[in-house]
């Protein structure tokens, strides 16, 4: 199991350079405006590292589901032609297809979500609940998933699957979504841990942001 908690790191480690600019800029934002009060009540620790916790789990089990089939190359192949009318991989295809549809359903409308394919999303069709914003508007920019796309496919499938092609096209790619999803959101959920942090003690983090001082910790 060591390699699993490897990859995990590595995957982590692919977006911490964009999520801290995000905390840099979100926070500057901030420190200018004056807002450094928010809604603290919203988020606690704890809270974050309990959920923190359940998305590494997610992702061990996700990985472990997925090696349960070959590594079926022939669905990541861009000319492989193995969808009628659609010209790409089959992956893309399926998770393009999936996302269509839970967006359809309102799953994107949550700030925990982040489509690997926004350009190809529905618009929801279901009536949601009103709900309260946590994090700062500009943390809607941020998105790794391209980074955590590559890796997963290019370096973390070759390490958790055997060789060779079973068929099962439908099963490996649901699989693979599973997967991408809980890494997705666990390195993304970085965002939270930055916004409770801050409104633990936004003072402090408001000098050092205006010092321009690396927080790492």
């Amino acid at each position: 199991m060591c390699f699993l908690f490897y990859l995990l790191v590595r995957g982590l480690r692919v977006g911490a350079d964009c999520i801290v600019e995000f905390c840099v800029d979100r926070f500057m934002e901030k420190a200018e405006s004056g807002s450094v009060n928010g809604s603290a009540n919203v988020l606690s620790l704890d809270a974050v590292r309990d959920t923190l916790i359940r998305l590494e789990d997610t992702i061990v089990f996700s990985l472990i589901e997925r090696a349960k089939y070959p590594i079926n190359s022939a669905m990541y192949n861009e000319s492989a032609g193995l969808v009628a009318g659609h010209h790409g991989s089959f992956i893309k295809f399926f998770v393009k297809r999936t996302e269509a549809l839970h967006a359809q359903a309102g799953r994107y409308g949550s700030e925990e979500e982040n489509a690997f394919f926004p350009g190809s999303l529905s618009c929801s069709l279901v009536s949601s609940r009103p709900s309260t914003n946590v994090l700062h508007p500009v943390a809607k920019i941020v998105n790794l998933n391209k980074d955590i796309w590559d890796m997963y496919i290019n370096q973390l499938l070759p390490l958790i699957t055997a060789g060779g092609d079973d068929g099962n096209y439908a099963l490996a790619a649901a699989a693979d979504l599973a997967c991408l999803q809980a890494i997705s959101r666990r390195i993304h959920y970085g965002k939270f841990v930055a916004e409770v942090k801050f409104l633990d003690d936004s003072p402090e983090y408001t000098r050092l942001i205006r010092a321009r001082v690396c927080i790492t910790s």
